[in-house]
């Protein structure tokens, strides 16, 4: 809290007007990075053709780049939420939230593409962990791995087959 204390140059009072605790911070701030990729991905099931699911990731990760600038601030958070049980409740439920998402896109896929409505439905419930994890993994690698290729990662999604 002190460093984001310094960085907003408003004082402790002013921060804690505005949040209750750090975790309130977190939630605030990844539910608003969520908010702007929802936003991405809502409509996305009205359009013709169907965006494939490499580039509705795509369309994620880079939304994510964009928001986030540099990935280590959310692997900060995840680390953080595995070592506090509010925060991890509170990440959880923004993982939770993402997942939906996806799942709402993926069922129009399944179904676009000569599924059945309920085979449709499982395999998007199926799908979706996967390509949260996906995600994940992008962004995990962008902090840690110094020689990650971020568009090789992203070249790679179109040879997935969903």
């Amino acid at each position: 809290m002190a460093d984001i204390i310094t960085e907003s140059g408003m004082s402790a009072g002013a921060i804690y007007s505005y949040f209750k605790n750090k975790q309130d911070l977190i939630l605030h701030v990844t539910r608003d990075v969520l908010k702007s990729r929802a936003e991405d991905l809502d409509g996305l099931e009205k359009q013709d053709p169907l965006p494939p699911p490499a580039a509705v990731i795509r369309l994620f990760l880079a939304g994510m780049t964009k928001d986030v600038g540099n990935p280590s601030i959310l692997v900060q958070i995840w680390a953080a939420a595995a070592g506090e049980a509010d925060e991890s409740t509170s990440v959880e439920s923004v993982v939770t939230e993402l997942r939906a998402l996806y799942e709402g896109y993926l069922r129009v896929w399944f179904r676009r593409n000569g599924a059945s409505g309920s085979d449709a439905d499982a395999r998007a419930q199926s799908m979706a962990p996967l390509v949260v994890g996906l995600c994940q993994g992008f962004i995990l690698q962008s902090a840690l791995v110094p020689d990650f290729d971020p568009e090789g990662y992203l070249n790679a999604l179109d040879q997935l087959s969903l």
